[in-house]
């Protein structure tokens, strides 16, 4: 499966939180409410709030935190030396149109593929 991945400038972190969230992306995934982030060693975290999956992400460089809008739809987010945001389970009509909104608020985004 072929996933966009969308890269930023570092300090485009705090700004593309506050977006994301008020497009309607949270941090509680929407059936379980659990928190997810990942290490930078690859290791699943349990987080407790949406105030400390902020500061998990911004902490380290590598660190990563999911985000859900819905159920199979999902952003993984890492702040590192550069921000990257991994669009799961987009069509690309779907991918285009969240892409042109982070835009229409400012965003600039890089644009490539990971195969995998």
């Amino acid at each position: 499966m072929t996933k966009e991945i969308a890269r930023l400038p570092p300090e485009s972190c705090a700004q593309l939180l506050e977006v994301l969230r008020s497009l309607g992306w949270e941090f509680e995934h929407p059936v379980s409410a659990e928190i997810t982030g990942w290490s930078n060693q690859g290791e699943e975290i349990i987080l407790i709030s949406p105030e400390e999956a902020v500061v998990f992400v911004s902490a380290a460089v590598g660190h990563g935190v999911q985000l859900w809008a819905v159920p199979g739809k999902e952003l993984f987010l890492s702040c590192g030396e550069m921000l990257q945001i991994y669009f799961d389970g987009f069509s690309q009509e779907e991918s285009a149109s969240l892409q042109a909104a982070l835009r229409a608020r400012g965003l600039k985004l890089d644009m490539s593929s990971d195969s995998g």
